[in-house]
């Protein structure tokens, strides 16, 4: 078995309460339940390890940001309420990407039309059906990049680099 390093996981919430008599808990969650894919199991940190408890059932959603959640061999509340403020963690893979957070955190990189440099990457304005890159050059004050799955070619974090295959004359039109 390989070891779980804190690296490849991110915590969801903690445990708040028992909920019930036979060991259900609730999960106070602080990442949007739509974000979280399907899996059988989560992480506990207890005492500084990562401890994995498999569910007995599906969670169910509890009021406006927790989960109900019982885990196997877990029976009663008293066991639950040894686990009362521990952190939840799931694994990396199991959160989905939110396109938004990725463009606003890449102000400053190199933007690039194919292999053609453009300039650097500026203020992301999220508008709803239309999200727009400002890219900062030595020619042009401010070109305005439409994002969309069509043009985004690469985002390569490591090198601080997005490719973009843009339309012919797109860049132009910013003159």
């Amino acid at each position: 078995m390989i070891p779980i390093s804190e690296l490849d996981l991110i915590k969801i919430g903690e445990i708040v309460k028992a909920h019930g008599f036979k060991g259900e808990t609730v999960i106070k969650l602080s990442t949007d339940f739509d974000n979280l894919k399907k899996t059988e199991h989560l992480f506990l940190e207890i005492e500084g390890l990562f401890v994995p408890f498999f569910f007995s059932y599906k969670p169910k959603t509890f009021k406006k940001s927790s989960l109900i959640v019982k885990f196997n061999n877990l029976d009663s509340d008293i066991e639950v309420k040894e686990l009362i403020n521990c952190s939840v963690f799931t694994t990396v893979e199991n959160i989905f990407p939110e396109e938004v957070d990725i463009f606003e955190t890449l102000e400053g990189y190199n933007v690039y039309n194919n292999e053609m440099f453009i300039g650097k990457a500026g203020e992301y304005l999220n508008i709803p059906s239309n999200p727009i890159l400002t890219v900062i050059s030595d020619t042009n004050p401010e070109i305005l990049i439409p994002i969309n799955d069509q043009f985004v070619l690469e985002i390569d974090k490591k090198n601080k680099k997005i490719i973009f295959n843009l339309p012919e004359g797109l860049i132009d039109v910013n003159l």
